[in-house]
């Protein structure tokens, strides 16, 4: 199979309607948006399997601030992304009485900046950086005819599985980051796993997968 090239993996990658992945937050007059990282690991496993991300060294300022450096590599191709330690209002935070950049706004800083490495190297949720403004801008697509809204299809057993499936492999790579990078209590990765061997049932693997997302930050 050949090497992808950049603009093979932008190409197939920045198509992919994110919309419901997105979350968003009101800060001050602003309203700003992302893509979970696990969200976004799941999506390049599903298309690159073979991806590889690395971490740097941290780096300090002399104002007290911290900046973390985070590398995505598909293939030949890589892009680095450096990004600042910030509060949950989206400020750098910086060393002083009461404040200092912990492990756990490092880490958090660590996963938001492999997010947009993975954005400026594939395309995949470039919208929510384009504008500055922070909000989505949905991808384009075909208007559909107006048609009268039918009662809730029941899905069928086949499609109840691969749902199973896709939910029980991002619980998976979940997991193997929270185990990579730390952060999360080993009692509740031990019960992840155990949702993964018994095989669900579903909304154990979406509690699950909603509850790791909030311990280990965006």
């Amino acid at each position: 199979m050949a090497t992808p090239t950049h603009a093979d993996i932008w190409k197939k990658m920045s198509n992919i309607d994110v919309s419901e992945f997105v979350k968003s937050r009101g800060v001050g007059n602003r309203t700003l948006s992302w893509i979970p990282w696990s969200d976004c690991l799941a999506l390049l496993q599903a298309h690159y399997p073979d991806f590889e991300y690395e971490f740097f060294p941290i780096t300090l300022y002399p104002d007290g601030s911290a900046e973390v450096e985070c590398k995505v590599t598909i293939g030949d191709v890589s892009r680095r992304i450096h990004l600042p330690v910030m509060d949950h209002k989206f400020n750098a935070i910086i060393a002083g009485p009461g404040s200092s950049p912990d492990s756990r706004s490092i880490n958090d800083a660590k996963m938001r900046a492999f997010v947009k490495a993975v954005s400026i190297l594939t395309g995949l949720g470039f919208q929510l950086y384009r504008d500055g403004s922070g909000v989505p801008v949905p991808v384009k697509t075909k208007a559909a005819k107006p048609t009268k809204k039918a009662a809730p299809k029941k899905p069928t057993a086949a499609e109840s599985k691969k749902l199973l499936a896709e939910r029980l492999s991002v619980l998976g790579a979940i997991l193997e980051a929270c185990e990579e990078h730390g952060g999360v209590d080993a009692l509740h990765l031990t019960l992840g796993r155990e949702i993964i061997k018994d095989g669900g049932p579903l909304d154990r693997a979406d509690k699950a997968i909603d509850f790791l997302e909030r311990e280990i930050g965006r």
